[in-house]
């Protein structure tokens, strides 16, 4: 038997809130194998351009994020 009749067979079995946390983890698996790979000749400006660019072009499919994580820098300034 394949993998895919598989999980099938499986998530069948499942309860419906168990069903949808299946979902939930094959889709961001997904996502993580779309996550471009760091450039090391890249700046540390651009990179965080970069990584601003790719949060934003997710934000349809995921919660926001909090200030916190897309602007660490200021979590080392001097207060």
């Amino acid at each position: 038997m394949n993998i895919e009749k598989n999980v099938i067979e499986y998530l069948r079995k499942l309860p419906p809130d168990k069903q949808q946390e299946v979902l939930d983890f094959t889709q961001f698996l997904s996502q993580k194998s779309t996550l471009p790979k760091p450039n090391p000749n890249l700046t540390p400006e651009q990179r965080s351009a970069n990584w601003l660019a790719w949060v934003d072009s997710h934000k349809s499919s995921n919660p926001p994020l909090p200030d916190e994580a897309l602007h660490r820098d200021s979590m080392y300034e001097d207060e």
